[in-house]
């Protein structure tokens, strides 16, 4: 993922705003889905790190780097879309290759249920989640996000026990 800043922009440029709304426009032509594209822009509007990466996507030619830069973005909506402090953990270091490997076991049995429910364009499209975001999602052995998590459940109308079970093996 790429650092930029995500500092909380206090004061709103409309000339800024517009730019952004313009580029929704050309989001929505290339077939990014309405979810992505009004999270995106609400986040770059008030997230300059945001803004930073929908603007990188506006004048990007590659479609490889687009959807590299759209995983991005989504990553930071589910960053900044995060309301409550989270706890974390702490891991032994010695632990880490475990919960690599249960990180692991879970998103290849999540991906085995949304293959049997269509595929990830399928999910990509229930879930609002751009496909390429899900590909980066269930090729990592990074923990979820919970936001995504709730998303991905919800598109396949998995209940939070059913995803707790996943979790747990």
């Amino acid at each position: 993922m790429r650092a930029l800043n995500l500092t909380h922009e206090n004061v709103h440029d409309p000339h800024h705003e517009v730019e952004l709304f313009e580029i929704g426009v050309q989001m929505k032509v290339s077939g990014l889905s309405d979810e992505f594209i009004a999270a995106a822009i609400k986040t770059a509007i008030e997230y300059e790190g945001v803004s930073d990466l929908v603007v990188m996507w506006s004048i990007e030619d590659d479609d490889k780097e687009r959807d590299e830069i759209v995983a991005d973005i989504q990553d930071m909506i589910d960053t900044c879309s995060q309301n409550i402090k989270i706890e974390h953990t702490k891991i032994r270091f010695n632990n880490l290759q475990a919960v690599a490997k249960d990180i692991r076991q879970f998103k290849d049995s999540l991906l085995e249920i949304v293959m049997s429910k269509g595929g990830l364009t399928k999910l990509s499209e229930k879930s609002g989640i751009p496909q390429s975001s899900l590909s980066r999602f269930f090729n990592s052995n990074s923990m979820p996000r919970r936001a995504t998590l709730l998303k991905i459940g919800q598109a396949l109308q998995l209940s939070a026990i059913d995803l707790e079970s996943k979790w747990s093996r």
